[in-house]
């Protein structure tokens, strides 16, 4: 099982992504289930961006987590949002 570590950003970003959006919330809290049981889970989408060590997982199709990886079994949660954030790393 995957430990998850979440950032000061990640916890202020979730904040607001998830504000008044009880729909969302379910969606990210199962998502964040599957990843910590099973990482390669298809569903995730687990991909690391180009020239990064900054990965995302998939909530949906239009909203991600972007994390890294401080070793193989503990991943560090560093933001949350739409799909087209990362462009800001």
């Amino acid at each position: 099982m995957i430990q998850i570590k979440y950032s000061v950003k990640y916890l202020s970003e979730r904040k607001k992504f998830l504000k008044n959006n009880s729909k969302l919330l379910n969606k990210t809290i199962k998502t964040i289930k599957i990843f910590a049981k099973n990482p390669q889970y298809p569903g995730l989408k687990l991909e690391k961006l180009r020239g990064y060590s900054i990965w995302t997982i998939r909530i949906d199709k239009g909203n991600r987590i972007f994390l890294t990886w401080i070793n193989t079994s503990t991943a560090l949660f560093i933001d949350i949002g739409k799909h087209d954030k990362y462009r800001k790393y």
